[in-house]
């Protein structure tokens, strides 16, 4: 496949434009926990340690803020950094910090306290962010690192943090579910981004190449962000149903985790097959819905369509992903049959029900794989 410009051919009028352009359903079903568990699988090292001690592993890498976890997750504006900082030179004390040792590198991963950690990072290390805001400590409005004293540098180097590290040894399923208890404050974590601080490896590597994929971003726009990693979720939907629809048992998270864990055993040859699929996958879609490809018509208004649909996404593009490529050109050459029988379902009341309620049930996900691939089957039979 050669290069393309996604934005050049993408005409949105007929389209929402909202900020958030995925369309909020009900999954059904409540995976904040799966079990049992041994407790002996637990390992966790509870420490109390000056700040000055948490500061001198930021400035020496030891502790992991990826670049795309931090553009994900570093959402704190300058007031509210800078009221951390004041917080500490006033001897407040903070939340505790969760981290989760990774078995490759020995790094900690932050689990809990991310945006803390990038405030400390912005003002302490980087020195790129001028205190604002300020409450109590008035007189050190616009004050940068630079302008501490010596007593100011004490007070925040020897201020007590309590450290919980989950040590390398723990489980990565049984560190999924402790990620999902403890992640509570700030800007919580979403699944994915807990997703890609425990599997990384092939699997992360792999998420980002497709969600980065000039094919992926002309068939949805450009309109799935990269903030929270929205863009990368899409994508593990899609490897994880294309390679393991058949395990799929109706626990949503478990099944995407385990997907990362089988992506991450895989040769360099397997994961460019899947990258081949995907793409041709978003290339065969665009030839045949355009950029609506995975949203419902609008049934309140002729012509228009609704917000993208994580379902929609996932059944047309694995259903299509499992053609043969000379089934996908039959589809294309066929495109205004296929685009009449697929939008007709699209409309259909038990179809609209099997992508907005109860949507990661398995009979709903079974329902709406069985339908797409009636009309793939109709359309397909109709050449011959």
């Amino acid at each position: 496949m050669t290069h393309m410009d996604y934005k050049d051919n993408t005409v949105y009028a007929n389209v929402e434009d909202p900020e958030s352009d995925i369309e909020q359903v009900d999954t059904g079903i409540d995976n904040s926990y799966v079990g049992p568990f041994d407790p002996n699988d637990i390992d966790v090292d509870i420490s109390t340690v000056n700040l000055g001690s948490l500061l001198e592993q930021l400035e020496y890498n030891e502790i992991d803020l990826k670049p795309e976890f931090q553009r994900s997750s570093d959402v704190w504006n300058p007031i509210k950094k800078s009221r951390l900082i004041e917080s500490i030179l006033l001897g407040l004390p903070l939340p505790s910090f969760y981290f989760s040792e990774d078995p490759t590198s020995n790094k900690l991963i932050i689990v809990d306290g991310l945006q803390r950690l990038c405030a400390l990072k912005d003002f302490w290390i980087d020195k790129t962010l001028n205190l604002v805001g300020m409450q109590f400590l008035t007189k050190m409005e616009g004050a940068s690192y630079s302008d501490l004293d010596r007593t100011q540098i004490r007070r925040i180097k020897s201020l007590k943090v309590t450290l919980n590290t989950l040590r390398k040894s723990t489980p990565i399923k049984v560190k999924f579910v402790i990620f999902q208890r403890v992640n509570t404050a700030g800007e919580p974590l979403n699944p994915q981004e807990m997703r890609n601080a425990l599997y990384q490896g092939n699997a992360t590597r792999l998420l980002k190449d497709l969600a980065k994929s000039d094919y992926f971003k002309k068939v949805t726009g450009g309109r799935i962000k990269e903030k929270r990693m929205a863009d990368c979720d899409f994508v593990n939907r899609f490897l994880s149903f294309y390679l393991r629809k058949e395990e799929y048992n109706g626990e949503l998270d478990i099944f995407m985790n385990d997907t990362l864990s089988v992506v991450n055993e895989m040769d360099k040859s397997e994961t460019e097959k899947i990258k081949q699929a995907f793409n041709t996958s978003m290339d065969v879609c665009y030839k045949l819905l355009g950029n609506t490809a995975f949203r419902r018509p609008n049934p309140d208004k002729p012509n228009q369509f609704l917000k993208i649909n994580k379902a929609i996404f996932e059944v047309l593009s694995v259903s299509i992903a499992r053609l043969s490529q000379t089934e996908q050109q039959v589809l294309i050459a066929n495109k205004i049959l296929f685009k009449k029988l697929i939008y007709e379902l699209f409309t259909s009341s038990d179809f609209i029900k099997s992508v907005t309620s109860g949507t990661a049930k398995v009979p709903q996900v079974d329902f709406r794989f069985n339908y797409v691939n009636d009309v793939i089957t109709k359309v397909l039979n109709n050449d011959k």
